[in-house]
């Protein structure tokens, strides 16, 4: 093998360790870089110990306005902030046979994606129905009921 070669594969080497390291980190900072979710039963206990307000997320994986949430709106520091300091924020995969069709049922969910804001007592304060934006989504959290 000459030392041209040799200084390629080197090259490539270091490129290719590059690209890995960094798209590591990209996705442990995206994975930090979102809203943490909790489980229903944990917001629903949560909720009752502090009269906080729980923010539920009906989604499915093939739905692509929910993917579009994921990507732009729950990425938002400001909805972050909001979805992890006043009020508890859970998601319901509609497609899951066990626990997600029940509850998706329980509350007449039929569309994708679907916004619910219920209090500890499981009573459904408001509901949005489609993808929001970051901005309407903070608007329609912090709505006053009249």
């Amino acid at each position: 093998m000459n030392q041209r070669t040799e200084s390629g594969i080197k090259l490539f080497a270091l490129i290719a360790l590059v690209c890995a390291v960094s798209a590591g980190t990209v996705d442990y900072y995206n994975s930090l870089h979102t809203v943490q979710w909790i489980s229903f039963d944990d917001a629903l206990r949560r909720a009752s110990e502090t009269k906080k307000l729980i923010y539920v997320d009906f989604y499915a994986d093939w739905c692509g306005p929910c993917k579009q949430m994921d990507k732009t709106t729950f990425a938002k520091d400001n909805v972050i902030a909001i979805l992890k300091n006043e009020i508890f924020a859970t998601r319901i995969n509609v497609d899951d046979p066990l626990f997600g069709q029940p509850i998706s049922k329980k509350y007449n969910v039929d569309a994708m994606p679907t916004s619910l804001l219920i209090n500890a007592g499981q009573q459904e304060i408001r509901r949005h129905v489609g993808y929001m934006g970051a901005e309407e989504f903070v608007a329609w959290l912090k709505e006053k009921k009249p």
